[in-house]
């Protein structure tokens, strides 16, 4: 049986989808990985809160 998504699900899983993107793309193999890391940490923040925002009551 499908339901309908809610508007707060479709964002919630956006944000997940994203911080996927994020994290696959950092590869400790890469001698720039500590520097990539570093410089995708606030965008991953900026998700983080953004979920966050749907768990708590």
């Amino acid at each position: 049986m499908n339901r309908q998504f809610t508007e707060e699900e479709m964002h919630a899983a956006d944000c997940l989808q994203e911080m996927q993107r994020i994290i696959s793309q950092l590869h400790i193999t890469d001698e720039t990985f500590l520097e990539d890391t570093k410089s995708q940490l606030s965008r991953l923040k900026e998700l983080l809160i953004e979920l966050e925002k749907y768990t708590m009551e």
